[in-house]
């Protein structure tokens, strides 16, 4: 799958994400939040106490091969389980993928279908 249609998915089909992997997806962009930050461990603990970090091996284990992969594999499962859900929103203009499910003007050639 083309890495667009990944992200396209993964940002706006988070609900069709199963309880692991919305857990797992919680987990790795709330790491890549505190990242950066000097008191990284008193905010893991806020975050864990919060539910936006996990001790849970079975959804931690679907980070191990790193955000990419996750993206692609849960990207691949939320298509092949959910397809009749999934609007992928075409330009009718040039045929690109559209920013959003509902947006109605191309962000590449700018056509506008409202």
């Amino acid at each position: 799958m083309e890495k667009e249609k990944q992200d396209y998915i993964i940002n706006h089909y988070l609900h069709l994400m199963s309880p692991k992997e919305k857990l797992a997806y919680k987990h790795a962009h709330s790491l890549l939040k505190i990242d950066q930050n000097e008191d990284i461990d008193k905010i893991k603990r806020v975050y864990f106490r919060a539910g936006w970090l996990t001790k849970d091996e079975n959804a931690l284990s679907l980070l191990n091969n790193g955000l990419e992969k996750f993206n692609e594999d849960t990207a691949a499962r939320i298509i092949h389980d959910h397809v009749s859900q999934i609007f992928f929103n075409y330009c009718p203009n040039c045929g690109k993928l559209a920013r959003t499910p509902t947006a109605r003007q191309c962000r590449f050639c700018f056509h506008d279908w409202h």
